[in-house]
């Protein structure tokens, strides 16, 4: 019988499911403490040519202003595939707007609206030495938007 090598760390998965953890108790800390220094968010709902990945400033930025938005939420997953190095989940947020809504999640500010909104998603999350390196999320803002009553 051949043995394995002996774990260098965390796998994909288990960074993953930690940060999902994290995000849906809204633990910032720990959610930090799961990205790389050079961490990015690559929003998958335009054009690729006109929606580049955010820089590491502003991905830093999206959960604190998201979780001031929605005080009030749910993050189910509903699937999750895992390789070494990626994982993929696929997900549906439910949450309450609560808060003001503006940069970096959107460009306009927007008012809490007190609405309880739904939509889905999925994220691809790369990693490597045990941090998330990038996150590709694929979500249905069409729904997000038309929930939360924004015009577009």
């Amino acid at each position: 019988m051949k043995s394995e090598p002996p774990s260098s760390g965390p796998s994909a998965f288990e960074v993953v499911s930690r940060f999902v953890a994290a995000m849906a108790a809204q633990d910032l800390d720990t959610m930090e403490s799961l990205h790389a220094a050079d961490y990015v968010v690559d929003w998958v709902y335009g054009d690729a040519f006109e929606n580049p990945p955010t820089s590491a400033e502003e991905s830093a930025g999206f959960f604190p202003a998201w979780f001031i938005g929605f005080s009030e939420m749910d993050y189910e997953l509903k699937r999750t595939i895992a390789a070494d190095g990626v994982v993929v989940t696929e997900w549906i947020f439910t949450g309450t707007h609560t808060g003001p809504l503006g940069p970096p999640v959107f460009e306009e500010h927007l008012e809490p609206t007190g609405r309880t909104i739904q939509f889905r998603g999925v994220t691809v999350y790369d990693v490597s030495e045990g941090l998330i390196q990038r996150e590709t999320i694929y979500m249905d803002l069409a729904t997000l938007l038309v929930e939360l009553g924004a015009s577009v």
